[in-house]
Formats: C-alpha cells, sequence, structure tokens
C-alpha cells in the first residue's frame, strides 16, 4: 500500500487502482472471501477519517488549476494530519464521500467498482451509473478555455472536468488506512 501510494503521488495515478484492490483483501469481506482485518481479529477497529462535514468528495479532495497543462483541472488527495475517528464498519460501510442524484457512496462501494470493474482486478464494460458520473468529473467545476495565442494546450470553447476524482478519492482512503494502521498500532503487542 505504502509503495503505491508513493507512486501515485509521484504521478502514476493508475495505482489508484491497485490501492483499491490492496483495500479490498484488507478490508471487504464476502460470501467468496475473508478480509485479512477479519483473520487478524481487527474488525472493531478505529478508524480515521478525514471527513470534514461536506458529507461529500469535498471532505477528501482539492481541485488545483493549470492553465499551461493539458488537463487543466485536476483532483488532488487532501491527504493530512486532521482526522476524526470512527468505527472500522462506519468508515468502510456507511460515511458518505460521494453523492449522486441523492443516493451517497460508501469508500466499501467506490473501492469495490474500482477493484471489480474498473481494473483493479476485473474489467466490466458495465460500470455504475454513479461511478461513471464520478470518473466523469461532470458534478465539479471545469473550466472553458477562451485563451488565444500562444495557443493553450487544451480544446477551447469545450468544458474540460477533472477525470480523475475517483483515483484521487483512493488516495485519500488509502492515506486514511495507513494513517489508522499507524495510530492504532493494529500490529502491535498489547
Amino acid at each position: 500500500m505504502t509503495r503505491s501510494a508513493t507512486l501515485f503521488d509521484q504521478g502514476a495515478e493508475d495505482e489508484a487502482l491497485r490501492l483499491a484492490t490492496g483495500m479490498r483483501v484488507i478490508l471487504h469481506d464476502s460470501q467468496a472471501s475473508t478480509s485479512l482485518l477479519r483473520h487478524l481479529g481487527l474488525t472493531k477497529t478505529r478508524m480515521l477519517s478525514s471527513w470534514r462535514g461536506h458529507g461529500d468528495w469535498k471532505d477528501y479532495l482539492a481541485q488545483e488549476i493549470n492553465l499551461s497543462s493539458s488537463q487543466p483541472v485536476r483532483m488532488r488527495a487532501l491527504l493530512g494530519s486532521q482526522f476524526v475517528e470512527l468505527t472500522f464498519v462506519n468508515w468502510w460501510n456507511n460515511q458518505s464521500v460521494f453523492v449522486h442524484e441523492g443516493r451517497q457512496y460508501s469508500r466499501r462501494l467506490i473501492c469495490l467498482s474500482s477493484a471489480n470493474k474498473d481494473g483493479g482486478a476485473h474489467v466490466d464494460k458495465n460500470l455504475e451509473d454513479y461511478y461513471k458520473k464520478l470518473v466523469s468529473g461532470e458534478y465539479m467545476v471545469g473550466i472553458t478555455g477562451n485563451l488565444e495565442s500562444p495557443g493553450p494546450p487544451f480544446p477551447q470553447g469545450v468544458t474540460i472536468y477533472p477525470k480523475n476524482a475517483h483515483l484521487a478519492l483512493i488516495r485519500q482512503f488509502a492515506h486514511e488506512l495507513l494513517c489508522s494502521v499507524e495510530h492504532f498500532k493494529w500490529l502491535s503487542s498489547p
């Protein structure tokens, strides 16, 4: 997880898919698989959340604008060290991190969509509607260029939205997980 997080921070944003897959292995229980957390007896543990009161992506991401880039608007994980504590179940299953058409989506749903359908461990041509919206970035601030020579490196007269919010969210979730492991000393002897 740490290596993929570092590579993501160095510009390899596709490492978020590996992070999502890792979180699936560590945190997700299903009829077909048991999480590493359950194997270690840590399902009652506490987690650190970057929640800041918005109840959506604004708690976890910041927008960056760079008019000299071919992708002039991008999302960045906030990272940081200000957290609130939650139970694992609330952190993974219940806390809203994205809202689409009035429905709230959790870390678990976003990580599973990335891992199970968007190339983490599997690829599916039929992504969920909420996930398509998340990837499109069209719920965020976009930029419509109207610049002249010397020509900007992005299309003019077309609104461009950040296409990496889902990846940045997963990076933020990994940051919370790694900080939780350290803060709560998951693997320390009592």
